[in-house]
């Protein structure tokens, strides 16, 4: 029998509109993270906020994460690119490797972490 993760919620569907981003702070496996939550194409995916190629966050430089096409996730700092799909890298130097996942449903209006290695830092549940 599987039990079902908590539902933590990150915004309302309307408020990520396709292309749309936003960073929510969580803790990850016990530790403090930042995640990205997007729509792509119509459908919602979380990610860690952390370039397989160096730990830095994907808009370190500048203040998107999307590449100038808007069909990319794309690290500003060395321009590592990856399916927003999948998390997975495109770019030749980290091919094949994928962006930390985080687990997401979109429900009722609302976008939810679903994920059992999510928590909400205290004082922001």
């Amino acid at each position: 029998m599987s039990i079902e993760p908590p539902r933590w919620p990150v915004c309302t569907s309307a408020s990520l509109r396709d292309g749309d981003w936003l960073k929510r702070r969580i803790d990850f496996e016990g530790r403090p993270e930042e995640c990205l939550v997007l729509r792509f194409d119509g459908r919602i995916h979380a990610y860690i906020n952390r370039c397989v190629h160096m730990p830095r966050a994907l808009d370190c430089e500048q203040d998107v994460i999307f590449d100038r096409s808007g069909r990319f996730l794309r690290c500003s700092m060395h321009g590592i690119v990856y399916a927003p799909e999948t998390g997975t890298s495109l770019s030749v130097m980290c091919e094949g490797e994928r962006l930390c996942r985080v687990r997401v449903d979109e429900a009722d209006g609302l976008v939810c972490f679903a994920d059992h290695r999510v928590s909400i830092p205290q004082g922001m549940a």
